[in-house]
């Protein structure tokens, strides 16, 4: 080897300084604690400096590092966001499609299959009272199967709202934290425990981010500023804003033209946002108003089938028909509304942030196509669980009402035609109307079941109790709307009112019965020693105001066996009422039609979505294929965020050296580096010694 070879192999020997190896405690921090560790690069380096005997790093390298650890650290927080989004959710999905499932194993399908197979059996045998006891056992299960999934999804939604109000508590109380590290990071006291400082912050900050989705920012004080993604600050360095569960509210926004000096009220609760617009303005209690409505922040308007804007009025009392399932009343002392001013209604508990300049609603919220409002949070446990409340357990909820709605209708439109041996001397409708001077079918009569109404002919017969004889007036049970406007002999909901048809059926039976309309419900009443039987109604109005019906309610939540059936057998209709007025006690046409609506198909709407055209026990398999596709949805979110996460965490450890295994190995393998440099050393040593000596 060359004289100069060993030269240049000893000075470069020395002059490359060996591993710096700090204090454990410096090098390996804060083992699987999950805290992050400062950035501090002072043993990360790309570069040398090439001064015998120092030990010491590139500023370029440091530079460099310093960004790559910056962007693995919001990285990772935007990742916590969103693994802690579906993290939150994917449990409960579970839980949820478990109820679904579980149902399924246990005959939920069956469940419905059975009630309709049961009026098949009472079909046979209309008068067997262990039949008729049959189909009472099915309608319960059926009940209970219905109501108690939708008590669970309510108190599930409660849970969930209590879960809410929890992580946001401990939300502020993070907030509150970060303000006070970065005060104590702009002392000048604090100038030595920067790194502990800059620790603290950071593991607050990803507690933050497991809350919700935000954004950071550090200006040139050290002091760190918080947002959420959307754009509303938590912490502006020096303050925290709070965030707080809020109970249901309405917030209006007027257009200049409009002088109304009042308010907004609603009654009742809903998963969606409700936005009111304005479409004809004018004063309140001149029945001019009329508005629109928006369940997804104004993209789209509610519509009827052929596409044009619904349009609601408010009554000349300030009420209005239900939208949502939300009662709205408009109160004024004067001043009129305008085109154009908007009411929103949040009518659910939702996430408020306060600010010096008034109120946000951050409440997370899903539009039709499945996207988020970016405008809202969008990330964290706090989102995933609201999220899961209202786009998830809201929309099983609506179609459960859907699903019992449809059955209570089309089980009512055949029962209330049909007639048992059981007569009535009166009864009451179970649904009532917000304004009884208004046509049926217009959305401002404020019948639940409007839709389900149509022209056509109604018929109700009076009897003497003591022969059995129709009364001579009502001789062919038709009530008959001639005398009143517009004078057609017919039913029609788009002209006639609960008025109109209380002054109709006077008419008709004239001295053998009597109707009255009585906090907005309709009531009739035989004469002395007669009954009532109802005859067919090719219009379904008994069915749609709960008169002569198998079941009472209008959805999930409150549907059950009316209860004039509830506690009489005998009172379920079989039969029909035959040309002579009576009941003949074979007859079954009533029991065979309910029997056949097993296999019918009804058309299904839920907002947002295209309608279904299935039979009940179909839609029912749907909606909990669609429970178990959330839950599934859910669990890979949850897994594949997860596994972003990890591999985040690792890129983080090997920056910051806090992988033991990889440490050690590390050092030892530059341990023996060191030694075998060492040992070239002394050789070199060595052998310049004998050079020297060497004679010349």
């Amino acid at each position: 080897m060359a004289i100069t070879s060993l030269l240049n192999l000893g000075g470069n020997t020395v002059y490359t300084p060996p591993k710096d190896i700090k204090l454990t405690d410096s090098n390996i921090p804060v083992r699987n604690t999950g805290n992050i560790v400062p950035a501090d690069q002072s043993g990360q380096s790309t570069g040398i400096y090439y001064l015998p005997g120092l030990m010491n790093i590139s500023t370029t390298g440091n530079e460099v590092v310093s960004r790559f650890v910056e962007q693995v650290e919001q990285q990772k927080v935007a990742r916590t966001s969103d693994f802690a989004r579906w993290d939150s959710q994917h449990e409960m999905l579970l839980n949820i499609d478990s109820m679904f499932a579980t149902e399924e194993v246990l005959g939920s399908q069956d469940t419905i299959s059975h009630f309709f197979d049961n009026w098949k059996i009472l079909s046979m045998k209309p008068q067997d009272e262990e039949s008729r006891q049959s189909v009472l056992d099915g309608a319960d299960s059926l009940v209970q199967m219905l109501r108690g999934q939708r008590e669970m999804l309510d108190s599930t939604s409660q849970a969930l709202a209590e879960g809410v109000q929890e992580s946001l508590v401990e939300l502020n109380d993070k907030l509150q934290a970060l303000v006070d590290v970065n005060a104590r990071l702009a002392s000048p006291e604090s100038v030595g425990a920067r790194s502990d400082l800059i620790q603290e912050r950071n593991a607050i900050v990803h507690a933050i981010s497991e809350k919700l989705d935000i954004e950071t920012s550090i200006n040139t004080r050290e002091q760190m500023q918080v947002s959420t993604r959307s754009g509303f600050t938590l912490v502006d360095a020096t303050s925290a804003y709070t965030l707080q569960l809020s109970e249901p509210s309405i917030t209006s926004r007027l257009t200049p033209a409009s002088s109304f000096d009042g308010t907004v009220s609603f009654e009742g609760r809903s998963s969606r946002e409700v936005v009111l617009e304005i479409t004809q303005g004018g004063a309140v209690g001149t029945g001019d108003v009329r508005f629109r409505a928006s369940l997804d922040g104004k993209r789209s308007w509610l519509s009827d089938a052929e596409g044009n804007d619904l349009q609601f009025a408010v009554a000349s009392n300030g009420t209005a028909p239900s939208v949502q399932k939300l009662a709205v009343t408009f109160n004024a002392n004067s001043g009129l509304l305008a085109a154009g001013d908007t009411f929103a209604i949040i009518p659910k508990q939702h996430v408020t942030g306060f600010t010096p300049q008034g109120r946000v609603n951050l409440t997370p919220q899903t539009f039709f196509d499945g996207s988020d409002n970016e405008l809202r949070i969008t990330g964290g446990q706090i989102a995933g669980l609201m999220q899961l409340r209202d786009n998830k357990l809201g929309n099983y909820a609506e179609k459960l009402d859907d699903l019992a709605s449809t059955i209570i209708t089309a089980v009512n439109a055949v029962h209330a035609q049909g007639a048992s041996t059981a007569v009535h001397s009166e009864i009451s409708a179970t649904n009532s109307v917000v304004n009884a001077d208004v046509p049926l079918a217009g959305n401002s009569s404020g019948l639940a079941t409007a839709t389900s109404v149509s022209a056509g002919k109604m018929t109700l017969f009076a009897t003497n109790a003591e022969t059995g004889k129709p009364a001579p007036t009502t001789a062919y049970g038709i009530i008959d709307f001639s005398g009143v406007a517009p004078y057609v002999r017919d039913f029609d909901p788009t002209v006639h009112s609960l008025n109109n048809v209380r002054d109709a059926i006077n008419s008709s039976l004239g001295q053998f019965g009597s109707a009255t309309v009585e906090n907005n419900t309709l009531h009739i009443t035989a004469a002395e020693n007669h009954t009532l039987s109802f005859g067919e109604d090719s219009s379904h109005l008994f069915a749609a105001l709960g008169m002569n019906t198998f079941f009472a309610g209008t959805s999930a939540k409150n549907m059950e066996v009316h209860e004039r059936v509830r506690e009489d057998a005998a009172a379920i209709n079989a039969g029909v009422v035959n040309n002579a007025g009576s009941v003949a006690v074979e007859s079954n046409d009533t029991a065979r039609s309910i029997g056949a609506l097993k296999e019918a198909s009804f058309s299904f709407s839920t907002p947002g979505e295209a309608t279904k055209t299935v039979s009940a026990r179909e839609y029912y398999s749907t909606l909990s294929a669609q429970a178990k596709d959330d839950a599934t949805k859910a669990l890979y979110k949850t897994q594949f965020n997860e596994a972003l996460l990890l591999d985040l965490s690792r890129q983080n450890a090997t920056i910051h050296g806090s992988n033991l295994d990889a440490d050690i190995s590390e050092m030892t393998r530059f341990q023996h580096s060191y030694k075998a440099a060492a040992k070239l050393i002394t050789s070199a040593e060595d052998m310049m010694q004998v050079i020297a000596g060497m004679p010349n």
